[in-house]
């Protein structure tokens, strides 16, 4: 049942009547739908490029007991596929180490047993905007992963970096529709798997091939050369056609191929209707398209999918082999306390940030507060907004987003504490506030629907859905406790005929606790980005708050100190006075030519002031590759001139943090020789 409501907005400017369609939700209530049990004559498998599942979870259609574990029959080849997708968290990989050796330790002669890695791994999660993806790569090795394929997201680490991963992984990272991928070299386009019968009398061969999507919008806010260093993403069907038709060919001769796609599940669905594959691995999903089986276990390595194929003697046909599979939860087994112990070591690559001053808090944010976001407007949840906007605008070598506005639901805002007046905003704050995997994604939308949205959800009591904004919107509230009128978006009046864009998280669009934005966004689904272009909040704010601490040190290594000049006065911060050779020379501790990660270490220490750990420098080398702007890994007088050139625009789109400057103080020529001093470097006489 449905239930039609005509909503009636009051006290905004761009009001007018909505009529809205929303589902009448009757507790208990649930949709089953029970696929019958047949053989399926094909198999390929493949993860979501997005982060939630689009559908429910279901059961494996084998049932609970779904895998045979006895020992196969002299005659009988087997293959045993341990699948994860999309993880975002190391938290997993030592339960399935122990899971996997487990299956390996047991697997009789005629067995083999294979694990895969659909894509999506590097990134976005807070880990790897500190550690570039390097606790992931280790992790994998370690478990180990035998096989890796892309995900979009893949892309979002820079590219060097992940140049470097895939020439560095030891199992075979498997990429058949990227070939002039600049990592080719350490590649493979496809994999064939022999198994053997224990008597010898049936082998069989299984190839793997390993496409990626090659959806425009997945890619589209790349600069160029564009997302994977330019690499072209070709086709996966016509990829998928050309490998098949080789690999089941007489130059292989293998018995079936299985696609390990990364794709969304409409093109899963286009896989099995153009091919007879057996099976395709997803999201937690287990279903039958056109013959072919989709498999998807969930996100984070929390479920692995286990698939079994097995060919009983060599009477049984080519692409008939007996499919069983099931979802099993990967924590059942106990821990790998080695690899335990390596994971956490990971995650200390963020206790030095802890504790430290990401950004400092303008007065017109204090005192900072998170209480009754559901309820208010709170000061926390205008500056996250208002950071992540900032964040968003801030042009990037690789991207160049832009928004007018952000806009958080109370609910995703959910520390519940206050802070005292003169609080700075830290990394273990930013956790307590906001889910490590929450992500948003940028829309468009009208001013009315953009007005009408927020003020729907300010009218009434408090709920989860109260919209959080940035400081560049503004509301107004009757006298007669009405809804509210919103007057401004981006410090201008608000344009209900302008199409805005919002970032935002795209599920609350439509969860019904903004009714315009659900009735709009109901309508208007292509409107809605696609998946892989979400961004991690947690992943977003880290990259911001490290080039707002490259642009704290830019501050106090500049020609004019505090005392002499307004330190807003972008004049003195770039441009004709800018100095770059000044400039470095007040970085180059040891007077080499070139800025290190150590010579920022030190500096965020001796020149901001700030407490860090004398052993972890990862901050510190987080911003030496921010700073690092040709992407060679130094930082030298060429790259300081780049920055003399763009930093008026940096500070143009941070004028809001800029209008409340810290006074720090610049090394003197002793203190700089005393911090060298310190530590353990030769001082030379002038």
């Amino acid at each position: 049942p449905v239930l039609q409501i005509q909503y009636l907005p009051f006290g905004s400017n761009c009001g007018r009547p909505l009529t809205m369609i929303a589902p009448l939700w009757w507790r208990g209530t649930a949709l089953l739908a029970v696929l019958s049990s047949h053989h399926a004559s094909a198999f390929a498998i493949g993860p979501s490029g997005g982060r939630q599942a689009t559908q429910a979870d279901q059961p494996s259609l084998d049932g609970d007991d779904a895998l045979d574990d006895s020992p196969p029959s002299l005659s009988e080849a087997r293959l045993e596929v341990v699948q994860i997708t999309d993880v975002y968290t190391l938290q997993n990989f030592p339960n399935l180490k122990t899971m996997l050796a487990e299956k390996r330790a047991q697997a009789r002669p005629g067995t083999k047993v294979v694990s895969v890695l659909t894509g999506d791994f590097l990134a976005p999660y807070l880990l790897s905007s500190v550690d570039k993806g390097q606790g992931m790569m280790k992790a994998i090795a370690k478990t180990p992963i035998d096989y890796l394929t892309w995900g979009n997201h893949e892309a979002d680490i820079e590219h060097r970096t992940v140049c470097r991963h895939v020439r560095n992984y030891p199992g075979t990272w498997i990429n058949s529709n990227m070939e002039d991928h600049e990592a080719m070299d350490a590649q493979v386009p496809f994999e064939i798997i022999d198994v053997q019968s224990e008597d010898g009398t049936n082998s069989r061969r299984i190839g793997l091939v390993a496409v990626l999507s090659d959806d425009p919008d997945l890619y589209s806010h790349f600069k160029a050369p564009g997302a994977f260093g330019g690499a072209t993403v070709s086709d996966p069907w016509d990829c998928l056609e050309r490998y098949k038709k080789l690999l089941e060919g007489p130059e292989y001769q293998c018995d079936l191929v299985i696609p390990l796609q990364h794709t969304y599940i409409p093109d899963d669905e286009k896989t099995c209707r153009l091919f007879d594959f057996p099976v395709l691995l997803h999201h937690r999903v287990d279903e039958i398209v056109d013959g072919t089986r989709i498999l998807k276990p969930g996100l984070d390595g929390i479920y692995a999918t286990v698939l079994n194929l097995s060919w009983e003697d060599s009477s049984t046909p080519k692409q008939a082999p007996k499919i069983r599979a099931n979802f099993v939860k990967v924590d059942n087994w106990e821990a790998d306390k080695e690899l335990e112990a390596e994971c956490d070591r990971a995650y200390d690559a963020l206790m030095p940030l802890r504790n430290t001053e990401l950004a400092r808090v303008p007065p017109t944010f204090e005192p900072l507060s998170s209480q009754n976001a559901r309820g208010a407007v709170t000061t926390m949840g205008r500056l996250i907004c208002t950071l992540l906007r900032s964040s968003l605008n801030t042009k990037r070598r690789q991207r160049d987003n832009r928004v007018d506005a952000v806009l958080l639901m109370g609910g995703n805002i959910r520390g519940g504490e206050a802070s005292k007046k003169g609080s700075f905003f830290s990394l273990e704050m930013l956790e307590a506030e906001i889910k490590s995997d929450e992500v948003v994604g940028i829309v468009e939308m009208p001013g009315s629907v953009l007005a009408e949205g927020i003020a729907a959800t300010h009218a009434g009591d408090p709920i989860p859905g109260w919209m959080q904004f940035d400081d560049g919107i503004h509301e107004v509230y009757s006298d007669d406790g009405g809804a509210p009128e919103v007057t401004a978006v981006g410090w201008e009046p608000i344009d209900c005929d302008r199409i805005y864009r919002v970032a935002t998280k795209v599920s609350d669009l439509t969860n019904g606790q903004s009714p315009p934005l659900t009735e709009y966004f109901t309508k208007h689904p292509e409107a809605l980005p696609a998946k892989g272009k979400y961004v991690n909040i947690h992943a977003e704010l880290m990259g911001y708050f490290a080039r707002n601490l490259w642009r704290k040190l830019w501050e106090q290594i500049g020609p004019l100190r505090p005392e002499d000049s307004d330190r807003s006065d972008v004049d003195a911060l770039c441009g004709i006075n800018c100095v770059p050779e000044e400039r470095l020379e007040k970085l180059d501790f040891d007077h080499d030519g070139e800025v290190s990660t150590d010579d920022i270490h030190r500096a965020l220490k001796g020149v901001l002031k700030l407490s860090v750990d004398d052993e972890e420098k990862t901050l510190a080398e987080f911003i030496h590759s921010f700073a690092d702007t040709n992407g060679n890994g130094h930082v030298t007088l060429e790259d300081f001139e780049t920055f003399c050139n763009e930093m008026d625009e940096l500070y143009e789109q941070d004028k809001w943090r800029l209008s409340f400057p810290r006074a720090f103080t610049p090394l003197t020529d002793s203190e700089k020789g005393e911090q060298m001093a310190d530590d353990g470097i030769k001082v030379e006489a002038a």
